[in-house]
């Protein structure tokens, strides 16, 4: 079943590349996206494009979009990249990448539009299945400082159903409240902001957040106030944030980006 659909999905999802200062600035893996319409409204995760004080990265609008190519050849590319809307609670970002000025691109040639994966707000239940494409736990390499390096991208398939449609079950929740799913496989660094796919369907129903952490107890470690310390691990889960949400609903529509 996800043969049936994961040609679409591979085509419009990409690899982002930022400026990292650990890397003299050269741009390196720092999570995945796609593009959710024919313009080039392109979807990430919010937290890989945000400082860790919430506040945008002042960098986002040097982003690269890559993919893996073949061989010698290099693969697709975009650059002109803009970050538009920054949606902290629902940790979802939306770039806009600009068609015409991509459009000398090997990989746009004859076309007229970008490649895009449809978005539905349609329910998942408990057990339906699902998968992730994205770029986990790729590399970058320093040759010579400050002019050369390389990067590795891992493109990745993950299968996984829906194991809740609830992240936590809190004790009030307001009908505008962000709506999660949980999956049953926890997804690597670098599946960030990539795409939720129905194996039924092939549409885009969420995009990854973060895994669910689990605290685990330490007696024998205490801390300052003689307290056992806690040690946080990932679980098994993977926390993933609905297109199902009001907020980003209304505004997707606005920007005329198709929603079933």
């Amino acid at each position: 079943m996800i043969r049936k659909t994961l040609s679409k999905i591979k085509e419009a999802t990409f690899c982002i590349e930022l400026p990292n200062k650990n890397a003299n600035d050269m741009p390196t893996p720092a999570g995945s996206g796609f593009f959710i319409s024919p313009d080039g409204w392109f979807v990430t995760a919010a937290h890989v494009v945000m400082r860790k004080n919430g506040s945008p990265r002042p960098d986002a609008n040097k982003a690269f979009l890559t993919k893996e190519g073949n061989g010698d050849n290099p693969g697709p590319m975009c650059h002109h990249v803009t970050l538009e809307y920054l949606i902290p609670k629902l940790d979802i970002a939306l770039l806009k990448v600009n068609f015409e000025k991509n459009s000398d691109k090997e990989w746009l040639n004859g076309k007229t539009e970008f490649p895009f994966i449809k978005i539905s707000t349609a329910n998942l239940e408990m057990g339906e299945p699902v998968y992730s494409f994205g770029y986990p736990l790729s590399s970058y390499g320093i040759i010579k400082p400050g002019e050369l390096g390389y990067i590795k991208l891992s493109p990745r398939v993950t299968s996984a159903v829906i194991s809740s449609d609830l992240e936590t079950n809190a004790p009030i929740m307001g009908e505008n409240a962000p709506k999660y799913y949980v999956l049953d496989k926890a997804l690597n660094y670098g599946n960030s902001g990539g795409p939720i796919v129905s194996t039924k369907t092939g549409n885009v129903h969420a995009i990854c957040s973060s895994f669910q952490p689990v605290a685990i107890k330490q007696p024998h470690l205490m801390d300052t106030d003689g307290k056992p310390m806690n040690i946080v691990i990932p679980s098994i889960y993977g926390v993933v944030s609905s297109f199902d949400n009001m907020d980003i609903i209304e505004l997707l529509k606005s920007l005329h980006v198709p929603v079933e």
